[in-house]
């Protein structure tokens, strides 16, 4: 009997010193603090285990990558993670195996071009402005991922994402491409025909549109003046492409704007841009497939986010003189 109960009390010592051994093993270091780590693609576990020592984010490597192989969770994803101050080694484990890597929110509203895309991604961490720009005209790739055109401008579809910090750009481009995919996919193409419209066409229509109304009700109208401009081989003087041709997107036209003789300036070029001059949302797009039927050849901005639809020159330039002159008493008392 007494021999059994030296068996037990030296059995109950084995596990309260290999549970005491778990613990400090598997427990944070002392003076740990919070880190990011990057994994690199074909990394093996061995070598993370050490990197992870180094920056004592962890008490053993031996102990993780047995731990790893214990609760089989050997497989680590690349990617950036973030590593708080207090996690022990399992929780590292288990961050590694899923893929908890740290990511963005982002939003892209419509409206949105490519260089004001690439600035919001570099802004929330996605990925470098200049590297997303490259690939986003980098013909090879695009044709690669189904985008027929020079460029991705008006290929990528406004919406809210959640990617990768550092994510690889080409990726990126790729998933906002495959949305707008997908709601192409689900939208009644048939007027493309009707309007002698390719894919292409369709979007830089719609971006005219998505960048001219600024109220919902308004984009069919604002569709049915470029629409009826475009049958009667009118220039179709939209500012947003003047804008696009000088690259500076917000503040004053200027007369030299005007005069630019890219081939983006639809005050001197007949017909549509050569591509969309941003990404325009769904609504856009059904608008340039389903402009409301209307003899309006012109509009102007009431100053209010609405415009005054006309039929004739002269019409229209009286409601220019109307709401041009407003809008000046307005600045001018402003001051």
């Amino acid at each position: 009997m007494i021999q059994f109960f030296k068996k037990m009390i030296l059995f109950f010592i084995a596990i309260v010193l290999i549970a005491s051994a778990l613990y400090y093993f598997n427990s944070a270091p002392r003076l740990m603090h919070d880190d990011i780590i990057y994994i690199n693609a074909g990394e093996n576990l061995h070598a993370v285990a050490r990197r992870l020592k180094e920056r004592n984010l962890i008490e053993s490597e031996k102990f993780f990558t047995l731990m790893s192989s214990l609760v089989k969770m050997t497989s680590i994803k690349p990617g950036k993670y973030r590593i708080s101050a207090g996690t022990s080694s399992y929780h590292i484990i288990k961050k590694l195996y899923s893929g908890d890597i740290v990511k963005a929110r982002v939003t892209i509203p419509e409206g949105f071009n490519i260089y004001q895309i690439a600035e919001r991604l570099e802004k929330q961490g996605v990925t470098k402005k200049d590297e997303f720009l490259y690939h986003a005209s980098n013909t090879p790739y695009l044709r690669s991922i189904g985008i027929l055109a020079k460029s991705a401008e008006g290929y990528l579809f406004p919406d809210t994402y959640i990617f990768p910090e550092d994510a690889d750009p080409k990726t990126v481009i790729k998933t906002m491409h495959e949305r707008l995919s997908i709601v192409l996919d689900k939208i009644d193409l048939a007027n493309m025909s009707k309007f002698g419209f390719d894919r292409h066409r369709l979007l830089t229509m719609a971006s005219l549109i998505e960048k001219e109304a600024k109220l919902a009700s308004e984009r069919p109208y604002i569709s049915s003046v470029f629409h009826n401009r475009l049958k009667k081989h009118m220039k179709l003087d939209c500012d947003p492409t003047v804008r696009y041709a000088a690259k500076r997107f917000t503040g004053p036209i200027y007369l030299a704007d005007l005069r630019n003789p890219s081939p983006y300036n639809t005050y001197i070029h007949y017909g549509l841009p050569p591509t969309p001059i941003c990404s325009p949302g769904k609504e856009a797009i059904l608008a340039a497939l389903n402009p409301t039927p209307s003899d309006y050849l012109f509009f102007v901005s009431r100053n209010d986010g609405s415009h005054f639809f006309s039929k004739t020159i002269f019409e229209h330039n009286r409601a220019v003189q109307k709401y041009q002159r407003s809008e000046k008493k307005n600045n001018a008392a402003a001051e």
